[in-house]
């Protein structure tokens, strides 16, 4: 349902992106713009929540694996590199949802760059 190990590679288009690679492609208003051919996560997170639980599940799957994936990018230790992609997949996410809710396109625009910001430093 959500992909494979192939996610961040055709998100940025390397095969060995950086976060910075990643937060830069995620967060843009093109990908805002076209729901349609964007990340699930962030077109279905909202209704999830009311789907049979093998929905769910599949979604959990997915998120997982993006977790994984965006922890391999992410430096320091393991726990720590874990934690970090956690939060950067949920900023990444969320950032989209409230970029295309709001119906203000300054706002919308606003939200995807002070998260890519945000995002784009260690931390």
């Amino acid at each position: 349902m959500l992909g494979r190990e192939g996610w961040l590679e055709r998100l940025t288009g390397r095969a060995n992106p950086s976060l910075t690679d990643v937060v830069r492609k995620y967060l843009t208003r093109r990908h805002r713009d076209d729901a349609g051919h964007g990340c699930l996560l962030a077109a279905l997170g909202s209704d999830v929540v009311r789907q049979p639980r093998s929905v769910r599940h599949a979604f959990t799957e997915g998120l997982r694996l993006r977790v994984d994936l965006l922890a391999r990018v992410r430096a320091g230790r393991s726990a720590a590199r874990r934690r970090k992609a956690l939060a950067t997949m949920a900023g990444l996410v969320g950032a989209l949802m409230l970029s295309r809710a709001v119906d203000d396109p300054h706002l919308s625009d606003e939200i995807l760059e002070a998260t890519a910001a945000s995002l784009g430093r260690t931390y």
